[in-house]
């Protein structure tokens, strides 16, 4: 019998006392409830700084534990085992539960449970997530999401996986989301819905931020400025932008109507949703013909005064300009006197892909030099928040911890307030790759399928020094306990591949790469084939990464005899690619598991693999390539052509086609316009390099 004791009146205890009491029953163990500690069984007692002085029993929260840290202590009196959690607040401790949580499930009965103080690295750590409705982006991909975003049980879920790895913010992210969320007072034709249309949606949002607030989640809604609903313009001004019918980049148009009806749509937002935590716009599209202070002074008067009318202050996301000009930015920062601080000041890692090198080096607007006046000196009332935005990969699943560590210590300075994990061109909701004829698919949405994606960045956010035990121990008990470091180790291996292609490449806005296809466009090949990364494509590249050498000035290195041990050479590269992928190979071959969802797990592992190796192969290529360019060799023309022929790189795509045709179908691709996207619609663009080098094309 375990007795457990805790502050019943909170909803944040419940939500992870629930998940105690279920895997106490798996345990084989009985449970019950009480005020009170009982001599004669093993109890659980969970202690906020907010009980009542005769509950405490005697003991006082550690001093050293901060907002949402807590302590696990453990004590043995008459042969009985108390588990004590300890913590400054209830977001604390339910945090403590659910690690209390995880070791029962990993050792199985009190009597191993690891005293330990833990708290947060970052008190923001956020997940971005797209709405489908009044979209920045509009494709296929998210029409496919408004059923299943507008479906508590999605929301549910998600928000429970969230609070289970330690998320305790939500950013919901929209154009112009007022039309859906309030009927403005003065302007109320401009919404397109009936008043019971509307009350549907109210009842949505009310449900989704008071379940979010129940689970420590904060709820940001981040939206673009000057833009009206197509209900505004049609009723009020015919030459207002909509954010449905008109392209978010170019010029302003902006009437004192129309700000003041964004002033009062953000009043009334915050008045009508006691539970929302707070706002975000951005300072950029459709302002084109603005001056940085002209769109600043946009932003005042609408969105800083709205918020000044409500009847609640709330928290401030504030995006950075695209053009750097730190300074203005700063001064208008810092004079802010009427927010809660800090307030967060979001930045773009490595602008759309952040899935690169754990070094900055580019955001969006420019080099990352310009950036420092953000931080030096130290802010006074603001916090740098990294966005960091995956553009790269949709489909297959991805692992990479040290990746995450080494970002954290690289980037976690105590001027940061934490990161944004998501994507702007993928929703994790509905799964549209996948076949549900597969036996695979035993899921229901698609952050599920990503499960560890999600887990390792909220988990490593919170507590950067948790160890590859806790992962390898959370794959072990899906697939088996011994094959928990093998999958894990695996992933590690295999998805090194999108950051070293993103490192060797010119990464800037969303399009110029998608990794896991091995495509960069831009609006000249936006509806096109020409996507895939060509031979060219790579010889005409630069490295984001300044200790990578492109495949040109490797070649002239070598040529001039001059020194490259500075860098990582693309034959360097290549060699890290291949033995990365074999070894992941290797890994997955030692695995005797046969369930179907461990071989979803391990085909795109594989997927990873083929894909390295087709890489590693292709940079050998280019090498011998502009070695024949420059030397005139036809031995190194005769090179390429054998890298880039069978048992090579055509090999290798040949081998990607098959692994993932076996379990994904077609799908739509954000980067492809209407195109499709599937491994296999880009074969005639593999082939295409050997025309290249033959001088056929």
């Amino acid at each position: 019998m375990i007795t457990l004791t805790y502050p019943v009146e909170s909803s944040k205890v419940k939500f992870a006392i629930d998940k105690l009491k279920a895997i106490i029953t798996e345990m084989g163990e009985v449970w019950n409830v009480s005020s009170e500690k009982d001599p004669h069984t093993h109890n659980i007692i969970i202690l906020t700084n907010n009980m009542d002085g005769n509950q405490s029993f005697g003991l006082k929260v550690n001093l050293s534990v901060s907002s949402e840290g807590f302590q696990i202590l453990r004590a043995v009196d008459q042969g009985n085992i108390t588990v004590f959690i300890l913590a400054s607040d209830e977001s604390g401790a339910m945090y403590g539960i659910l690690e209390l949580c995880e070791q029962l499930q990993t050792h199985g009965d009190l009597t191993s449970v690891n005293e330990c103080i833990i708290n947060p690295k970052f008190s923001f750590r956020a997940l971005k997530f797209n709405l489908p409705w009044s979209s920045y982006r509009q494709n296929d991909s998210f029409e496919v999401q408004k059923e299943t975003v507008r479906d508590l049980n999605f929301w549910k879920s998600f928000l429970d996986m969230m609070a289970q790895n330690r998320y305790n913010v939500l950013t919901l992210w929209s154009m112009h989301p007022f039309p859906y969320m309030i009927k403005p007072k003065s302007f109320p034709k401009a919404t397109p819905f009936t008043d019971e249309e509307m009350g549907e949606w109210k009842q949505f949002w009310t449900s989704l931020f008071r379940m979010a607030k129940e689970r420590g989640i904060e709820t940001y809604l981040v939206t673009w400025n000057i833009f009206v609903s197509e209900s505004f313009r049609e009723h009020y001004d015919q030459n207002a932008i909509s954010d449905e019918k008109f392209y978010h980049l170019g010029e302003s148009y902006s009437t004192e109507q129309i700000k003041q009806y964004n002033r009062e749509c953000v009043t009334q937002l915050i008045d009508e949703y006691p539970d929302l935590t707070g706002l975000g716009t951005s300072l950029g599209e459709r302002m084109g013909d603005m001056s940085p202070e002209e769109r600043q002074l946009w932003v005042e008067d609408v969105y800083y005064q709205g918020m000044k009318d409500a009847s609640r202050p709330v928290k401030y996301i504030y995006r950075a300009p695209f053009t750097i000009d730190t300074s203005l930015t700063r001064n208008v920062m810092e004079k802010i006197d009427f927010l809660p601080e800090p307030v967060w000041l979001e930045l773009k890692f490595n602008w759309s892909h952040a899935y690169s090198t754990p070094k900055l080096r580019i955001t969006h607007g420019g080099r990352s030099d310009g950036l420092k006046g953000y931080w030096n000196p130290d802010p006074k009332n603001y916090k740098v928040t990294w966005m960091a935005r995956n553009e790269d990969f949709f489909t297959l699943r991805w692992a990479q911890p040290d990746f995450i560590r080494e970002h954290i210590k690289e980037n976690g300075h105590d001027y940061v307030g934490g990161y944004f994990i998501g994507s702007e061109c993928f929703i994790p909701a509905h799964d549209y790759s996948h076949s549900r004829d597969s036996d695979h698919f035993q899921w229901t949405y698609a952050f599920e399928k990503h499960w560890l994606y999600y887990m390792l960045w909220g988990r490593l956010l919170f507590d950067p020094s948790t160890p590859d035990e806790v992962f390898a121990n959370a794959l072990g008990r899906r697939y088996g306990k011994s094959n928990g470091y093998p999958l894990l180790n695996a992933y590690s291996s295999v998805s090194k591949m999108p950051l070293a292609l993103a490192s060797s490449f010119t990464i800037l806005w969303d399009f110029t790469l998608y990794a896991e296809g091995f495509l960069s466009t831009d609006t000249r090949g936006y509806n096109s084939g020409k996507a895939f990364i060509s031979l060219e494509d790579l010889l005409n590249t630069k490295p984001i990464e300044s200790t990578y050498l492109s495949i040109r000035d490797y070649v002239d290195c070598k040529i001039n005899e001059e020194s490259t041990e500075e860098f990582v050479t693309p034959i360097q590269l290549a060699d890290l690619l291949e033995k990365d992928s074999k070894h992941g190979l290797e890994l997955i071959a030692s695995i005797d598991n046969d369930s179907p969802l461990i071989c979803c797990e391990k085909a795109d592992i594989k997927a990873w693999a083929l894909l390295g190796l087709y890489f590693a192969d292709k940079l050998r290529a280019g090498v011998c390539y502009q070695m024949f360019v420059k030397t005139g060799d036809e031995s190194e023309q005769q090179k390429a052509l054998q890298w880039l022929e069978s048992p090579h790189a055509i090999k290798h795509w040949d081998d990607l086609i098959e692994v993932t045709s076996s379990h994904y179908v077609e799908q739509p691709l954000m980067h492809l316009g209407d195109t499709p996207f599937s491994w296999k619609r880009f074969r005639p663009q593999v082939l295409e390099d050997i025309d290249f080098v033959l001088g056929r094309k």
